[in-house]
């Protein structure tokens, strides 16, 4: 397995999360999301090169137990490792439920689902929760799974409703995203052949091909512009007091 690609990633959303930082407020959620994907990439990363080296990683534990004071030990390389491996598992679901925000948000201010917003936290909190419980990547595919279709029925609703055809570009990354899980899963059960690679390999490559062009539909392609259009404008501080307090009345 070319655990160098998990690094690819790192590198690569890190670089996208910068330029979209540098842009207009209404690219932060989008900023966000590619700042997650970074942290877990290097985490899974991490995960995969404590697995390759488990005797050196193993031995210098040790070491390092030796030197710190009793109640401040790391533990064995098992417990490390699951710490590593729970935390990726936690920003992977950071990463999905950014990347519902800045889809599903827009929809929800537009036209007052603010039910979907509570939705999209509970489903974080779940997914949080089974990662307590399950350790198996399955249980992110399952999670990857929902969110995706969540935002391909948002943009169904889009193009259907409102006639914004731009999001068909939306669909077709989405999808791009699904097949790459697909070919995970069946990679990973011996279905399709993965040649000189690794199944994971497959999976890294697909990924960093998706981060690009999510990328450029988010900027050249416009969709966060039009889906800052949806959302109503936010009132000023001084125009709601205005409108709290009421007409003023004249002097005496």
């Amino acid at each position: 397995m070319l655990i160098s690609l998990n690094y690819a990633i790192f590198a690569l959303a890190i670089a996208l999360s910068l330029d979209l930082y540098r842009r207009p407020e209404r690219y932060r959620e989008a900023a966000r999301h590619m700042l997650l994907f970074a942290i877990a990439a290097l985490l899974g990363g991490l995960a995969h090169h404590m697995e390759a080296e488990e005797a050196h990683v193993n031995r210098w534990l040790m070491s390092l137990n030796d030197t710190l004071p009793r109640y401040f030990r790391t533990g064995s390389f098992h417990n490390v490792y699951l710490r590593v491996w729970l935390a990726t598992f936690f920003a992977i679901g950071l990463t999905e439920y950014y990347f519902m925000r800045i889809f599903l948000h827009p929809l929800a201010d537009r036209y007052g689902f603010q039910w979907l917003k509570g939705c999209l936290v509970v489903s974080l909190i779940l997914f949080s929760a089974a990662s307590l419980l399950i350790s198996q990547y399955s249980l992110v595919v399952m999670f990857h799974l929902l969110t995706h279709l969540l935002v391909i029925g948002f943009s169904l609703y889009l193009i259907l409703v409102q006639g914004l055809r731009l999001f068909w570009l939306l669909i077709g990354l989405v999808t791009l995203n699904l097949a790459a899980g697909a070919i995970w899963s069946l990679m990973a059960l011996g279905s399709i052949s993965t040649g000189p690679l690794h199944y994971n390999d497959w999976y890294h490559l697909i990924i960093l091909l998706f981060l690009v062009l999510l990328h450029q539909v988010l900027t050249r392609g416009r969709l966060v512009d039009t889906l800052h259009a949806l959302s109503p404008p936010r009132q000023q501080p001084h125009a709601l007091k205005a409108q709290s307090s009421g007409p003023v009345p004249a002097g005496d």
